[in-house]
């Protein structure tokens, strides 16, 4: 019994740890990335950068470059995984009905990107 019950706690705890805060359902559709900063004082273009979230998967513009894939939320932590590519995580620093940003590390170096509705 004893170990029914420090199972049921831990299982408990660990729901809790990677609740839904209602990203998901809040990220869906279309955004384009307006602002791209990086912590050594560089911005990075923002032309063609879009993203499109759309269930458990989604896709993108960088650029010239197109990619799709899936993604997964934990928490604030938004897991992308491009096909045929390594999972990349970047962290929700903010998110409201028409905008978002994004914390990334690329090298070592932070980066910021806004993300807002068109």
């Amino acid at each position: 019994m004893r170990n029914l019950l420090l199972f049921a706690i831990f299982s408990l705890f660990l729901s809790n740890c990677t609740q839904d805060l209602g990203y998901h359902a809040a990220i869906q559709g279309k955004w384009k990335v307006t602002n791209w900063t990086t912590d050594n004082g560089g911005n990075r273009p923002v032309e063609s950068v879009n993203f499109d979230f759309h269930g458990d998967t989604y896709d993108a513009k960088l650029g010239n470059r197109d990619e799709s894939g899936s993604f997964r939320l934990v928490g604030d932590k938004l897991y992308t995984q491009a096909e045929g590519q390594q999972e990349i995580m970047v962290k929700i620093m903010t998110l409201a009905a028409d905008s978002m940003m994004f914390e990334m590390n690329r090298g070592g170096v932070r980066e910021v990107m806004t993300l807002k509705r068109p």
